[in-house]
């Protein structure tokens, strides 16, 4: 009967590895909405994949609470969850602004910074498939992504500051280029909790 209200360690991996998964299709879509690829179809894909991330991320705190033993910490457990969930919400606000502020040119520098999201995204997905197993993959590839956004998005804001003379189309401009920067950024702490986990479990 005890074994019985012990969670299968398996039910948290297979959510990560789902969750993961989602946020890996929302990356692909954030792309094809900043190239103006098919847009509207690609936006209407965006909100159920974030939704099922919140259901997925509301699943594994309702079973935190109910768990007596978990495969690594709670507070780990919770970080990683916390992270990956906030990837999702950032994809889906990058993606919506575009529909938002109608915009209607291609912007490489946003590009680049979706390609590089979605690349970091992979990259989690590769060590979040190792946590399970316990072997330590390296996530430098993630921050290494994550310094060549920052160059982008960097070169991205002084060249928007020294060129655009519309001040709403700056403002517009800048603050996509703000929500894609903070979305690598979030994608490197979250390689940085998987590591912590590593290190604690190896």
């Amino acid at each position: 009967m005890f074994k019985k209200l012990l969670p299968k360690e398996e039910k948290y991996f297979d959510d990560f590895k789902e969750m993961i998964a989602l946020i890996q299709e929302m990356a692909f879509h954030t792309q094809k909405i900043f190239q103006f690829d098919d847009m509207q179809c690609h936006m209407l894909k965006m909100k159920p994949l974030e939704l099922r991330c919140d259901e997925i991320n509301d699943k594994i705190i309702k079973r935190l609470n109910k768990s007596f033993i978990t495969p690594f910490d709670r507070e780990d457990i919770f970080a990683l969850v916390k992270r990956l969930d906030d990837i999702s919400d950032m994809l889906l606000g990058a993606a919506a602004r575009v529909d938002t502020f109608k915009l209607t040119e291609r912007d490489p520098a946003a590009e680049k910074l979706a390609l590089i999201i979605s690349e970091q995204v992979k990259e989690l997905g590769a060590a979040i498939q190792d946590l399970k197993v316990k072997r330590l993959n390296e996530v430098r590839t993630v921050k290494a992504l994550e310094v060549e956004a920052d160059k982008v998005y960097a070169q991205a804001l002084k060249e928007l500051f020294e060129n655009e003379k519309d001040a709403i189309e700056l403002i517009k401009r800048k603050e996509i280029f703000d929500i894609l920067e903070r979305t690598s950024d979030r994608c490197q702490s979250t390689a940085n909790v998987i590591k912590s986990i590593f290190i604690k479990n190896s």
